[in-house]
């Protein structure tokens, strides 16, 4: 066969496979092999799990999956399980979400990882990050008086922003758990939903109803009594745990930039050296420039110590 033919091959198998990463697996597999296969919910997961992953490798061979999902990463593994292939070389990686508190998360052994907080962007969304790009990106240096002014900023805004949204939180909770099936895809972030004056966050009744529009598929709302139960035990625990990781990675970007421009705006009147904002930054892609620079998560360490030798 030739190689056009073999490609076509390759692609009508996978097109018939559940999972594509399934089929990769199949082809790739050597049981001879010391290969590692990880086994990830969507593409940015490997810019954060892969850099400290391969520190400890080395030189052996790494294939990574995107298998399109929670739910697909649970299948691929149940799957090579069944399939009696050898799981002590294949890791699997998963965000916690909100099924903890909904009671439905997806079955977890020794070769799965589980994020503790909602999802790894929360893991990139905090003050020791913006300390992080401050110092490596931008430069600035820790004696300048701005630095602690920014980390300072980013730190209360950021707190304010959780109990801001913690309302939010408690409804799409509460919708879930009612079997309103809220659409959260349809909301990335909360542009248009939260707002910032002044740098404060401000979530407006017109800024919720927008939230709702967006999200509402089937005309279900959930009963206030039950928004109201979730919000009293949101209140009870950790924030990163139940602030969706997306809206917190928008709203840490949107805030690290209007610090950083209100920082300049200072540096202007007072006659100093402006920031430079690189476009990495003004575009968010977080999960690129801090690949290798953040400290990964004890729990994390710890399964990697126990899985890569």
């Amino acid at each position: 066969m030739t190689t056009v033919d073999d490609y076509a091959k390759y692609l009508s198998e996978e097109a018939r496979s559940t999972i594509s990463a399934l089929h990769q697996f199949r082809i790739l597999y050597e049981p001879q092999n010391e290969d590692y296969h990880f086994f990830f919910e969507g593409e940015d997961d490997a810019l954060f799990y892969m850099p400290d992953a391969r520190r400890r490798i080395g030189t052996k061979q790494v294939h990574i999956y995107d298998c399109g999902g929670k739910k697909n990463v649970s299948e691929a593994r149940e799957t090579i399980k069944r399939e009696l292939y050898d799981i002590n070389k294949c890791l699997f990686f998963i965000d916690r979400d909100y099924d903890d508190f909904l009671g439905c998360q997806v079955g977890v052994d020794q070769h799965t990882y589980v994020t503790d907080e909602y999802s790894i962007e929360n893991y990139l969304s905090n003050v020791y990050v913006a300390k992080i790009i401050m110092a490596d990106i931008l430069k600035l240096s820790h004696a300048d008086p701005e630095f602690r002014r920014m980390e300072r900023i980013i730190s209360e805004k950021l707190s304010l922003f959780y109990k801001k949204i913690l309302p939010l939180s408690a409804w799409i909770i509460a919708a879930k758990q009612e079997g309103c099936a809220p659409n959260l895809r349809n909301t990335v972030g909360l542009k248009h939903i939260v707002t910032l004056s002044n740098l404060n966050p401000i979530i407006t009744k017109e800024g919720f109803e927008k939230f709702k529009k967006k999200v509402i598929t089937n005309n279900k709302t959930p009963k206030i009594w039950n928004v109201i139960k979730w919000a009293r035990i949101l209140k009870g625990k950790p924030a990163k745990q139940w602030v969706r990781g997306k809206y917190d990675i928008w709203f840490f970007h949107i805030l690290f930039l209007a610090t950083l421009e209100d920082t300049n705006s200072r540096r202007r009147m007072a006659g100093g050296r402006i920031i430079r904002i690189p476009g990495s930054i003004r575009e968010g892609r977080f999960f690129e420039i801090l690949g290798g620079r953040v400290a990964i998560p004890p729990s994390l360490n710890s399964f990697y110590n126990a899985k890569l030798h």
